[in-house]
């Protein structure tokens, strides 16, 4: 079945849906083992947009959906790798949306500052897009969800004026792992973002230094309000953690400390501190609300132009279901349908999924990473903001004096005020 909360709601009774407006026709279509929305009745297939590294893995959903919601295509319109490329497909479909029309489901990434590669996405401001209406309101539809399932507050980030917009499915942060050769056992690591940067310890300050350019879009939470167009942060606010970031660089620069065996890992990666059940001192970036930023890496969204909403549900539906979240799948005429399925992008919002992962690591690794999950007080989706943020320590950290510098973020945060206003 498709969850607890699905059986309860559908059975293997026809339901009638008043959701959609009377001139649309509807099939109801019945399978022994799966509960289904009666879609609507028309001839266009259902156009998912998809990057490449996920198409095998869609393509599997999709052939258990077509198997329940019979005679029905699907056309997937696939983002290539490679910058050029992904341009050039991102512009196409785009233009689709603009025209009015354009794919009806969306499974898209944001632009992942820590990517080796960058390439075109067909959202660079996830949020951004919730507020403008690109996306169709989840809020009619979410009863066809087992959310009991899900994290909450990963869900939570696709939520834009009380209504549910996007649906995260996988998210990710970095985390820090010392070996007792590196930092004693249990060191206490501060939870603030500038203790942290002030810390004695030469280790911690070699590679809080080191990730600081990297990573110093997780030194904020949210970084703009769309609602009231404004920066959620002031412009001393944000001067502030640019001099000590700046600062803390240049004086792991000048340690001459050798980190012995030092992991940095994602959430996503976190077998890799398992092997012998190595007990590690682990710690996340706070940032500066004083808990740890998660981003979302992959989400799932409906096209506000569709002309077949309840369709992109039930396609939605069953990729959010407990069956295929689990690895399990999804039982169909004698074999499973949509088995151990895995996005590579991060860890899945399944809420079991970060327990299985963990089962390698010692006891120890595990209570300390599941008090960092739990002090998770912000999740966001990237943005072109975490660039934004990036290039701004660069090019103010590159000055040559106070002047320079001060030019360099007046400049910036006057063109910052001039995006959010458009």
């Amino acid at each position: 079945m498709m969850g607890k909360r699905l059986k309860e709601i559908f059975g293997l009774i026809l339901i009638n849906i008043t959701l959609v407006s009377g001139s649309l026709n509807a099939e109801t279509v019945y399978a022994d083992t799966q509960a289904k929305i009666e879609i609507e009745k028309t001839e266009m297939p259902l156009k998912i947009c998809v990057d490449e590294e996920n198409k095998k893995t869609v393509l599997q959903i999709v052939a258990a959906w077509k198997k329940i919601y019979k005679n029905n295509g699907v056309e997937l319109m696939v983002i290539p790798s490679g910058q050029k490329a992904s341009e050039e497909k991102v512009q196409e479909i785009q233009n689709e949306i603009t025209m009015g029309e354009g794919p009806d489901v969306f499974l898209a990434e944001g632009p992942n500052p820590t990517w080796s590669e960058q390439r075109a996405v067909v959202f660079e401001d996830p949020q951004k897009e919730m507020y403008q209406g690109t996306f169709l309101s989840l809020k009619p539809y979410m009863k066809y969800f087992d959310i009991d399932i899900l994290e909450e507050r990963i869900l939570s980030a696709g939520m834009a004026n009380e209504e549910q917009i996007l649906l995260p499915m996988t998210y990710d942060y970095f985390l820090y792992a010392f070996t007792t050769q590196d930092l004693p056992e249990n060191t206490e690591i501060s939870r603030n973002w500038l203790e942290l940067a002030r810390q004695k310890e030469k280790a911690i300050q070699q590679i809080v230094g080191q990730r600081s350019g990297v990573q110093f879009f997780d030194t904020f939470s949210e970084v703009v309000d769309y609602k009231k167009k404004t920066l959620l942060y002031s412009e001393e606010q944000i001067k502030k953690v640019l001099d000590e970031t700046a600062a803390l660089k240049t004086r792991s620069l000048a340690l001459n400390w050798k980190i012995k065996d030092t992991g940095v890992v994602s959430l996503n990666d976190l077998e890799e501190l398992g092997g012998e059940k190595t007990v590690h001192t682990v710690f996340a970036m706070p940032n500066q609300e004083g808990g740890f930023t998660a981003n979302v890496t992959l989400y799932a969204g409906i096209n506000k132009n569709t002309k077949q909403p309840l369709k992109a549900v039930s396609f939605l539906q069953m990729l959010y279901s407990e069956e295929v979240l689990s690895g399990k799948g999804i039982e169909l005429e004698d074999r499973r349908e949509a088995s151990n399925i895995r996005f590579p992008q991060g860890v899945s919002i399944y809420k079991k999924e970060l327990e299985k992962r963990m089962r390698s690591l010692s006891r120890q690794d595990q209570k300390q990473i599941k008090t960092i999950q739990e002090e998770v007080k912000t999740v966001r989706f990237y943005s072109i903001w975490d660039r934004e943020l990036n290039s701004l320590l660069s090019k103010y950290e590159a000055q040559e004096d106070e002047k320079q510098k001060e030019h360099v973020f007046t400049e910036t945060i006057q063109k910052w005020k001039e995006k959010i206003q458009k």
